[in-house]
């Protein structure tokens, strides 16, 4: 695969929304229209012959969502869900959704959603096992572009799972390494400073700014509790709490 292009599908049943984003494609250098399709059995059946790296998926198509599509992908690209009506924004971030942009799109946001596209897919996939821990020092190493990059546990505000890949945030700034959210789950168990409240994400609670109701504010980020771990996070938050 060349890292440097990447080949976006488009998937949505509105030609003025395909028109859209082809257009916005065109824009950036770094992406190339792989195909267009209507609905998701064309795009199951371009994808049966071809490999698309992000798709720009819509959810509400005749026949088949674009999530029930998604689910029938043994191994999917990237995804951008590209839609009208916000509801489904919890249920596509559980499938690892890159990004959830609402209709009408800003080519800014658009763009904003490809850069993280393109992050995921300028890791290294061939560092399988990507998490290295010094225990000892509190430390955490990762391999992320060919390099072992140095993490500040106490500096780690929070862990994203990207499908295949895994996001950490931190005070530094972001990195991305190759591997899964149950790999780092492990390795930070030892640590009793984070704690796992959603399919996807793990939190510092160092870092947790408020807790409401079935949300916790991580500095700026708002992150849903997921309903498996709503017990635990909720009984860890009590434990603080002022009478």
């Amino acid at each position: 695969m060349n890292k440097d292009i990447i080949q976006v599908l488009i998937v949505d049943d509105e030609p003025i929304a395909r028109d859209i984003l082809e257009t916005y494609i065109a824009k950036v250098p770094s992406l190339q229209l792989a195909g267009k399709c209507k609905n998701a059995l064309e795009a199951f059946q371009f994808l049966s012959g071809q490999k698309a790296d992000l798709l720009l998926l819509d959810i509400n198509m005749p026949e088949i969502t674009g999530i029930n599509f998604l689910k029938t992908l043994k191994d999917p690209p990237l995804v951008i869900f590209t839609t009208a009506y916000a509801e489904y924004a919890v249920e596509s971030y559980e499938m690892n959704a890159v990004d959830y942009l609402l209709k009408p799109i800003a080519f800014d946001r658009f763009l904003k959603g490809v850069n993280k596209a393109a992050d995921i897919l300028r890791a290294t996939p061939s560092s399988a096992n990507a998490v290295q821990a010094a225990i000892t020092d509190n430390l955490l190493f990762v391999k992320s572009e060919g390099k072992l990059v140095r993490i500040n546990l106490e500096q780690l505000w929070l862990v994203e799972g990207l499908k295949d890949y895994v996001r950490l945030w931190t005070e530094q700034g972001k990195i991305i390494v190759h591997g899964t959210l149950k790999s780092f789950e492990e390795q930070l168990a030892a640590y009793s400073g984070f704690i796992r409240l959603h399919k996807s994400y793990i939190v510092n609670i160092q870092y947790v700014n408020e807790v409401d109701g079935n949300s916790v504010r991580v500095k700026d980020q708002l992150i849903t509790i997921g309903n498996t771990y709503r017990d635990e996070v909720l009984g860890l938050f009590n434990r603080y709490k002022l009478l």
